[in-house]
This record gives C-alpha cells, structure tokens and sequence, in this order.
C-alpha cells in the first residue's frame, strides 16, 4: 500500500513522498539494512522475501498481473508514480558514482561555548530548565547542557531537580538567597 497505494494516511505531502520512498527502497534493495528487514519480517509470516521483491519489480518494470493474487489491488491506484520511481533510480544507480548526485547535509550553524556561555548563564537570574534556556537562547539542548555541566564542575551553577540556578557569589548573598 505504502509503495502502490494513496499516501493519505500521511500529514503532508513530504511525508507521504518520503513513505512512498522507504516502502520503495523495503521492496526493492538487493542488499542493506531494507533488504535484511524485508528478509526478517517476510521470514515471520512465511513468505520468502526475496520472491516479494522479485513481484514488486516485475510490478515496476510493467507487469499488470504481477499484482492479481492481491485483494485489495483496486486501491493500488499509484502504480504509475511508483514505476517513475523506480525509472529515476534505475538511471542514479546505472552512472558511475562519480556522477551521481551527492546528498549534502546542510551545515549546521555551529556554536562556540563561548559565545553560548554568557547568553544561558545571564538567564540564571531564577531557577530554569534546560528547555526554557534553550527556547529563550535559540541554542540546543546540547549546548545548553554542556554550558550547565561545565558552570556545575566550576561550582557557579547547581542543579535542584530539572532546575538550574547561579549559586550566589558571598556568604551575605546566600543567606538572602
């Protein structure tokens, strides 16, 4: 269904296009962690998982009766998108790899500590939790986090329950705190 079938089910488009994907790459890998799963879970209800996959490309390469033995083919209305999907995978995998495109993750703007440290502790005017210091700053939890536990080995911070707050500076201002 997830191959062949509506994406309805999804909240939005990329989400039904990236479903569409990874049923695509579940039925069809020769070999990987799609492939083993496909193995693993067509093992458990007795079916051989490399026949499902054989199906599915016959289905994909234009075979119409590959998929009769199916009782709900007459909701399998997507075959043409997922038979362009295999096309245009075809064609990635056939150029040599130096041609192929490159998946390039967006660099992540990176934070130095020092430029988080002052932000996260100047809001320690109260006690606050990791998340509400993260939400006010803009930074990650991870870099919140580190901030904090580098503040509590040099004992200018100290933890109570989820909270973090400054430990005060002098004697006098413990007593107020």
């Amino acid at each position: 269904m997830d191959l062949f079938g509506p994406t309805t089910l999804a909240s939005n488009q990329a989400e039904g296009k990236k479903s569409r994907y990874e049923a695509f790459r579940f039925l069809t890998d020769h070999s990987g962690a799609w492939a083993k799963r496909r193995t693993e879970l067509c093992d458990a209800i007795g079916f051989n998982g490399d026949d499902v996959r054989s199906r599915v490309v016959r289905v994909l390469e234009g075979d119409t009766k590959a998929l009769d033995h199916y009782e709900g083919r007459g909701s399998l209305n997507h075959v043409k998108e997922a038979r362009e999907l295999w096309e245009r995978e075809k064609d990635a995998r056939a150029r040599p790899p130096a041609q192929r495109p490159r998946k390039v993750k967006p660099k992540r703007k990176t934070v130095r500590y020092m430029e988080a440290r002052p932000k996260v502790l100047a809001l320690l005017d109260r006690p606050r939790t990791v998340k509400e210091l993260s939400d006010e700053t803009g930074f990650s939890d991870g870099v919140v986090r580190t901030v904090l536990d580098k503040a509590i080995e040099k004992n200018t911070v100290e933890k109570h329950g989820h909270e973090y707050r400054r430990v005060p500076d002098t004697p006098v201002a413990a007593a107020a705190a």
